[in-house]
């Protein structure tokens, strides 16, 4: 129909495809490098323009955010989606503070070099599980940002109840331990 929808979590909707174009679509999306089915990381993916588009970033995450979605994926498998939200600055376009896991961009300083990173925050949501996320890690380089994440899922892997969602898992945690998180492979900067 020529019908194109935006969400508000950043996704397309193609609506009212035939079924008997639906193959020949589902492979010009792929042509374009745009995925038709989504894994329990990127279904729940959300990032903002970053530093390809915004001059207030601090940091390029959609390439970060595909970055942490593959390194998530080859290493994990979950019952429950984990939201994750990378944003680049204060601005919050793609609103790290009610993501399960959220990262804003920040510059960390390498060698008396800037580079990109950012802090991490967990437990934020919304709706009827509404939560400000709390800080798990700060001046992670983009770099180290894939193994943080992985080191919060993790953990949560190996410390939720049965069928404890992250949300659930995140804030029933006291805030020494939200910190401790990251640290599991993670040593911080001095």
């Amino acid at each position: 129909t020529g019908e194109l929808r935006l969400t508000v979590w950043q996704n397309l909707i193609i609506p009212n495809i035939r079924s008997e174009d639906e193959p020949a679509v589902t492979a010009e999306l792929h042509s374009l490098g745009l995925e038709t089915q989504a894994s329990s990381f990127r279904a729940g993916l959300v990032a903002c323009t970053g530093s390809a588009g915004c001059k207030f970033a601090a940091s390029n995450t959609k390439q970060d955010a595909m970055r942490i979605a593959r390194h998530l994926e080859q290493h994990f498998e979950l019952e429950h989606p984990i939201n994750i939200h990378v944003t680049g600055c204060h601005h919050s376009c793609a609103q790290h503070y009610i993501g399960d896991i959220g990262l804003i961009g920040t510059k960390v300083e390498v060698d008396e070099d800037m580079v990109d990173g950012y802090d991490i925050y967990i437990g934020g949501g919304w709706g009827e599980r509404r939560a400000i996320a709390r800080l798990a890690a700060e001046k992670v380089t983009s770099q180290e940002a894939s193994s943080v994440v992985g080191s919060i899922v993790a953990e949560y892997l190996q410390g939720k109840a049965d069928g404890e969602d992250f949300a659930t898992y995140a804030s029933r945690l006291p805030d020494d331990e939200v910190s401790n998180l990251a640290k599991l492979d993670f040593a911080p900067r001095p």
